[in-house]
Formats: structure tokens, sequence, C-alpha cells
């Protein structure tokens, strides 16, 4: 009797060890080919592409690869900045278009540069999580050099008073360079539904330097654009984001604004300041990730 009762408990030990076995497994499997595999082909029936997924590591590697690259060399001035600071970002858009995706270990990660679908996502803020974008500073360069007419001009344009709709200088070198959100159930941006667990990145820098959206002249400073407010110059569309856009705006936006017009105040009744001679421009991102920036 004791003999049955302990193979009949070890049968159920062992079989619910099997079990959990199998059960670990399958999730394994499903985390690492079965669910990137069909969010894959879902997107690419949404009109999206992209590399092909690659177990466990997505494009983690390529994109470490050609981050070190692009940091281990300076720029012109007049280089692109978006080249070096989102260089992956960058060739995946080139060369797959804006309706791209990324792979960020076995999560997709598709890029929205679309205004209209950014206005919407800022809109839903309540399905989405947020991975952090605190703030930087920014210096316009320039100033110092400007005096009577032509330096109330731009001191105007560039004081903000510090009011996000009359903000220009932080177009070119945002405080962040993009901006990333994780959907927690089906969505619909325009006409493309975007399953759970998908990620979604808002490049700022990209949009920001947008020919469609700025004009010949996107790469280039000059804050007479902003002349008549964002909204004009922006076209009246979500294309000038640099602390966020709607409800999940930063909050910290106007208090870094003021403290960089104190600061810039401050050092300019001290200081002038032309280029060193020897200065190389290798402007680089820090921070933990490229949602949380100072520019270096």
């Amino acid at each position: 009797m004791e003999a049955t009762l302990w193979a009949v408990t070890f049968s159920i030990a062992f079989s619910t060890a099997i079990l959990a076995v199998g059960c670990a497994w399958w999730m394994l499997l499903n985390w690492v080919w079965l669910k990137p595999k069909k969010l894959e082909k879902f997107l690419r029936e949404q009109g999206f592409s992209g590399n092909s997924y690659k177990v466990f590591h997505g494009d983690m590697k390529e994109l470490a690869q050609t981050t070190k690259e692009a940091k281990s060399r300076p720029i012109s001035l007049s280089d692109d900045i978006a080249r070096r600071i989102l260089p992956f970002h960058h060739h995946i858009i080139t060369n797959f278009g804006k309706n791209s995706f990324i792979w960020m270990g076995p999560r997709p990660n598709i890029h929205i540069t679309d205004p209209k679908m950014i206005r919407e996502i800022f809109l839903k803020h309540d399905i989405f999580k947020k991975l952090r974008s605190p703030l930087a500073k920014l210096l316009a360069t320039g100033m110092v050099g400007y005096d009577g007419e032509q330096w109330f001009k731009v001191r105007k344009i560039a004081t903000p008073a510090f009011h996000h709709d009359k903000l220009k200088v932080l177009r070119l070198y945002s405080p962040a360079p993009l901006l990333t959100r994780a959907n927690v159930k089906e969505i619909k941006l325009g006409e493309i539904v975007i399953p759970p667990g998908v990620l979604l990145s808002l490049p700022i820098m990209l949009v920001h330097h947008d020919h469609e959206y700025w004009g010949d002249d996107a790469k280039k400073f000059n804050p007479d654009r902003f002349s008549e407010g964002v909204s004009k110059a922006s076209k009246n569309q979500i294309s000038f984001f640099s602390f966020g856009w709607g409800p999940r705006i930063c909050l910290g936006q106007n208090f870094a604004l003021l403290e960089s017009k104190l600061a810039l105040a401050m050092i300019l009744q001290k200081f002038t300041f032309q280029l060193s001679p020897t200065y190389i421009h290798a402007p680089t991102c820090g921070g933990a990730n490229l949602g949380s920036t100072h520019w270096t």
C-alpha cells in the first residue's frame, strides 16, 4: 500500500515537473522566436519594413557597432548631426523608409515620424508606458556678437519668455534625440494597427531635421524661421516637440529654459566667446539612454 502511494506521489511529482519544464520551454520559445516572428509578419503586412529578426539580440549588436563607429570620429560644423547621434536609426530610415522598424532584442521598435501620428501618440498617453525623457540645456551660438536692433530681434526670438510657443533654439539640438513609448494594448494610428508590446520611437532629431517639414534649410540654424511663432514655423503640425507635447509634455520645461536664460545672462556679463582653433566638433549625447540626454 505504501509502495503504491509512493509510486503515485512520485508519478504526480514527476508529471508536474515535466509540465513545468515544458511550460518554461514553451514560454521561452514564444518569447525569443514565435512572438517576435508573429509581430514581424504583422508589421510587414501593415506596410513597415526593417531587418529580419535575429534571435535574442535583434538589431542590438549592429546598433551598438554603428553608434561606436559614429562616435569614433568628429564631424564638421556643417555635417548632419543626426548621422552621429542616431546613426542606426538614420541608417534604417534611409534604407527602409520612414515606416520602418528596428529590433530591440525580441521587441520590434517602429519609427513614427508622421506629425499626425505623433499627435495621436501624445494624446493617447493613457495607453502608453513612457520611457523617460528629461531635458538638457542648449546655449545658442552667435548671440554674443549681436548689437543694437539685431540683438533686440534675436533676444526676442531666443528669450522664449520662456513660453513654449515662442521657443526656437532647441530644434537642431533637442534635449533628447528621441522618445520611446510602449503600448499596453492594441491601438490604431491612422490606418495602422499596432499590437500590444510593440515599442514606438519618436525620433525627435530626425523629425526636427526633416526637409519635408522644415524646408531645404532644415539643417541650418535660422532663428528667423520662428519669428511668427512655433505654430507658423511648423505649419501647425507636430513636427517640433523638444520637450514632448500634449498632456505628457515635460513638466521641467519652463524651469530648464529659465535656468538656461539666467546662466547665459550671467556668463555674458563676464565673458566673450570664440571657437578655439583646435576645436573638434564631436557632439555626444550623455545620460543613461537616448531618452535621457545632455549634450557634450
